[in-house]
């Protein structure tokens, strides 16, 4: 018969292994739940805004506020150069075909565009 040869195992290495597997898997683990976590939040979180459109319609005409904002700016910015702008408000008064504005609590009836 042939003759056996025994193994001999150091059972702290052994264990010292298997410990640093499992701390391997464990933190490999961990990462893979915080990136599906992530993805999972941005998805839940994310909200897409709907896009507003405001009109304004009087005697058959029509203007969209969003151009009649943009036409009063223009008109501000082109008179005032350089200026600072921290407040802009727009007033539209159908019954005479205007849009009057205030820049910085300031108002002036210069400060008009015709719709």
């Amino acid at each position: 018969m042939a003759a056996r040869k025994k193994a001999v195992v150091n059972v702290e290495e052994v264990k010292a292994v298997a410990e640093e597997t499992v701390k391997a898997v464990t933190d490999k683990a961990e990462e893979v739940v915080k990136e599906v976590k992530k993805t999972t939040r941005r998805k839940t979180t994310k909200k897409v805004e709907p896009e507003v459109n405001v009109f304004i319609e009087y005697m058959g005409r029509q203007a969209a506020a969003k151009e009649v904002v943009a036409r009063a700016m223009d008109a501000y910015k082109a008179a005032h150069e350089g200026a600072e702008i921290k407040t802009f408000e727009v007033y539209v008064k159908p019954e005479e075909s205007a849009a009057y504005y205030v820049v910085n609590g300031e108002g002036s009836t210069e400060f008009k565009v015709e719709l």
